[in-house]
């Protein structure tokens, strides 16, 4: 049994969690407690425990302000549809007046670390799972890669928030990309559309699973990989292989295709953190990460790997390959 009982709950965010525990109503009358997870950048995460199940699962009250940018609707989707391709946890709990979710605990799994994301093995499972999320029937919103960038520039600039001196540069390298990628060819597939280390769990024997789909919408398939590749430093041989893996089929316009999202993943993560800035009220110094991940993806911008991806694409001229869209 877990700490915290829910009558003393103090916190506002304790307080969220258990007027919205108290509208499940299979949970009506049990005993239920609770504890705070010290995990999250956007929302107030909690496990629960329900002594006459002898259940623990993992609730999450929704952060102020992120509706800016999360369709809940559409990550409720996303989320469900991963809990039947067996590729995320099963959602126990769901109270859709307050974008309330809780899902199973799952015992005997360990977050990933950076090492797990680079092992070999452990990486071609987590392409698996994106292969049979991209395979999947479309959601039902979208949230193109494009998109995300410009959504996160207009809501920046219509706060004041925090913006690199060099922002119309970074967007202008963006809008070079998007030409040579739309001329390549466009997909559009359920994604997950995040990749924090963290979000990926593995247990002794090696299976994984992935949690916290609230990012979920149709987009690109190959940023998903991409953004994989970012938040792990992947290697080029690495990468290779885990395309290969992805997609046997694959070459080298899908390969460019990557190497220019990889550095937009960095701009559209520092124009979400410059964001966060402004409206989280969650410990954490966005700012800073903001600055790193503008630096990394102007780094990448100046690279020659760049422009070679750029051509790639133009002179490619067909709509890049997929075994599993």
């Amino acid at each position: 049994m877990l700490s915290n009982s829910l009558n003393a709950a103090t916190t506002p965010a304790d307080r969220a969690l258990s007027a919205s525990l108290a509208k499940i109503k299979k949970w009506s009358g049990m005993t239920v407690t609770y504890e705070r997870v010290g995990a999250g950048y956007t929302n107030f995460n909690f496990l629960v425990h329900i002594k006459e199940l002898e259940l623990t699962g993992f609730a999450k009250v929704v952060g102020p302000g992120t509706e800016a940018f999360i369709d809940r609707k559409v990550a409720h989707e996303a989320a469900v549809l991963a809990s039947d391709l067996g590729i995320g946890p099963s959602l126990i709990g769901y109270v859709e007046e307050d974008d309330f979710e809780v899902y199973e605990f799952l015992k005997g799994y360990r977050c990933f670390t950076i090492a797990d994301m680079t092992d070999p093995d452990l990486a071609g499972k987590v392409m698996n799972c994106y292969a049979k999320m991209h395979a999947a029937p479309a959601l039902s919103g979208s949230d193109p890669w494009d998109q995300q960038i410009g959504s996160l520039v207009d809501q920046i600039e219509a706060l004041g928030a925090d913006r690199p001196d060099d922002l119309a540069d970074l967007l202008w390298q963006k809008a070079r990309a998007k030409q040579a990628i739309g001329h390549s060819g466009t997909l559009s597939a359920p994604c997950y559309n995040d990749g924090y280390v963290t979000n990926y769990m593995r247990n002794d024997a090696g299976d994984v699973r992935i949690i916290d789909w609230e990012y979920g919408a149709n987009n690109d398939p190959y940023w998903d990989l991409a953004t994989y590749f970012f938040e792990c430093f992947a290697d080029r041989p690495l990468q290779r292989k885990l395309l290969d893996s992805y997609n046997p089929a694959a070459g080298a316009n899908e390969m460019a295709r990557i190497d220019l999202f990889i550095p937009l993943v960095c701009l559209k993560w520092g124009l979400w953190a410059s964001l966060q800035s402004s409206i989280s009220k969650i410990d954490f110094d966005y700012l800073k990460y903001a600055d790193i991940l503008f630096m990394r993806a102007r780094h990448l911008m100046r690279q020659e790997g760049w422009e070679i991806a750029l051509d790639t694409l133009w002179a490619g001229g067909r709509p890049p390959t997929s075994s599993r869209c």
